[in-house]
C-alpha cells in the first residue's frame, strides 16, 4: 500500500500461524494457514548458519535489516509461536524448527540465568540488558519442562522487579543501572505469564507470593480513579495517562489463574501472544512422535491425549520439600535466604542457597545474587 512501511518485525511475521491455523480448521479453508505458514517458512529459511534470526526484516526484498537479535522485542512470539503451534497442530516442522532455535538460543544469548543480545551472523554479544519482553522465557521453558532452567531466570526477572517495584522495560546489566532512555513501565504480562506458569508446573507457593508482591506493586504504583496507569519513570514512578489493552487481556488474566485456575480443569488449552486461549482438540493436530514430545504444556490429564515426556531439557523440576513456621512465608526445604531482602551482593558471601536446585548461589556481574552458568 502507498505509504506503507516495508519492514517488519520477526514476531510480527513469524506469530500469525496460531490463529491463522484454528482459523482454517474452523472454515474449513486453508488459505489462511497457509498464508501464516509461508511466512513462517520463509523467516525460517532466512536464519543463520548458527540457527539464529534477526530481528527486523525489509518484506520487499526479503533482507534482514537488524542482524542483533535476542529473546525478547521483535522476534520473543516468533519462538513462542513455534512451540505453540507444534503443541496445537502437531507438524513435526514446528518441532524441527524450535528445537534448532531453542538450542541455538540457549548456545548463544544465555549467559548463566540471564540472556544478552548478540549477532546472528556470529554469536557474538551486541547488548547486554534485561527487557522487560524477556520474561516471557521462563513460561516458554515451562512448557517444554525445562523447569530449573526457568526458575533460574525467573528469580533474577524477580529481583529486578524487588529492586525497583515493577519490572523497567530495560535494564543495562554490565552496568547495573536503568537504561537512560526506556525507563518505562508499560504494565506488561510477561512476568505475571512465567510466574503463572512456573506454579502450574511446580506448586511451589512461594510462586504465589511473587503473584502477590505483583498484585502490591500495580495496586500502590499504578491503580487511578479510572483503572491502572502505566509508569513513565519506574525511578520515580511518575504516570502517564495510558492503559493498553494487554493489561486486561494478559496481565489481569495470568494473575487471576494464578490463584484459581478452575477454569482450565476441564480442558487443555494454549494461550495466544495477547492471552487468548485456543482449546487443544485431537481433531487438529496428529499424535505426538514418542521421542520428541513436551511436558507441562498444559494443566490437566486428557485420557484421550497421548501422555507427553519432555526430549529437551536433562533438568526437571525435583520433588520439593516445603515448611511453614507460624506467621512466617512459604520457603522450600533447602532454601537459604540472601544476606539482604534486595538480593544485592558485594561477594559470594552475601548470597544462599537456591530453593528448586538446593545450589549455593553466587554474586552476578551486576551486583545481584543467583545461579551462573559457565557457557562453553
Amino acid at each position: 500500500m502507498e505509504n506503507e512501511t516495508t519492514e517488519t518485525s520477526t514476531s510480527g511475521c513469524g506469530s500469525l500461524i496460531l490463529e491463522m491455523g484454528v482459523l482454517s480448521r474452523l472454515t474449513g479453508d486453508s488459505r489462511y494457514e497457509a498464508a501464516a505458514l509461508r511466512a513462517l517458512r520463509k523467516l525460517w529459511s532466512m536464519r543463520s548458519s548458527l540457527n539464529l534470526v534477526g530481528t527486523t526484516l525489509d518484506v520487499l526484498t526479503g533482507k534482514w535489516i537488524e542482524y542483533s537479535s535476542g529473546i525478547g522485542a521483535g522476534v520473543d512470539s516468533f519462538y513462542e509461536y513455534l512451540i505453540k503451534a507444534y503443541i496445537l497442530f502437531g507438524s513435526d516442522e514446528y518441532w524441527d524448527m524450535f528445537h534448532s532455535a531453542y538450542l541455538a538460543v540457549q548456545k548463544y544469548f544465555r549467559h548463566g540465568p540471564w540472556y544478552h543480545e548478540a549477532d546472528m551472523r556470529t554469536g557474538e554479544a551486541t547488548h547486554w540488558q534485561l527487557t522487560s519482553l524477556q520474561a516471557f522465557w521462563p513460561g516458554l521453558q515451562t512448557l517444554l519442562g525445562d523447569v530449573a532452567a526457568a526458575n533460574l531466570s525467573h528469580r533474577e526477572f524477580y529481583n529486578v522487579w524487588q529492586r525497583f517495584g515493577v519490572l523497567p522495560e530495560r535494564y543495562l546489566l554490565d552496568y547495573g543501572v536503568l537504561h537512560p532512555t526506556e525507563k518505562y513501565y508499560p504494565l506488561r504480562p510477561e512476568f505475571a505469564e512465567s510466574t503463572f506458569y512456573l506454579y502450574q508446573a511446580t506448586k511451589d507457593p512461594w510462586y504465589l507470593e511473587v503473584g502477590e508482591t505483583i498484585i502490591g506493586s500495580l495496586n500502590y504504583y499504578t491503580k487511578v480513579d479510572g483503572g491502572f496507569a502505566s509508569v513513565r519513570d519506574v525511578s520515580t514512578m511518575k504516570l502517564e495517562d495510558h492503559q493498553h489493552s494487554f493489561f486486561l487481556s494478559e496481565t489481569c488474566k495470568y494473575l487471576f489463574l494464578l490463584y484459581d485456575d478452575s477454569f482450565l480443569r476441564n480442558q487443555n488449552y494454549i494461550f495466544t501472544t495477547e492471552g487468548h486461549p485456543l482449546p487443544v482438540r485431537s481433531t487438529w493436530h496428529a499424535k505426538f512422535p514418542a521421542t520428541h514430545v513436551l511436558s507441562n504444556w498444559t494443566f490437566v490429564k486428557d485420557e484421550n491425549q497421548p501422555i507427553r515426556v519432555s526430549a529437551l531439557s536433562s533438568q526437571v523440576c525435583p520433588e520439593t520439600v516445603f515448611r511453614k513456621s507460624i506467621g512466617s512465608p512459604w520457603e522450600s526445604a533447602c532454601h537459604v535466604p540472601d544476606v539482604y531482602a534486595s538480593h544485592r551482593c558485594r561477594t559470594d558471601d552475601d548470597c544462599g542457597t537456591e530453593a528448586v536446585t538446593c545450589k549455593k548461589r553466587t554474586c552476578s556481574m551486576a551486583g545481584y545474587c543467583g545461579l551462573w552458568l559457565v557457557i562453553y
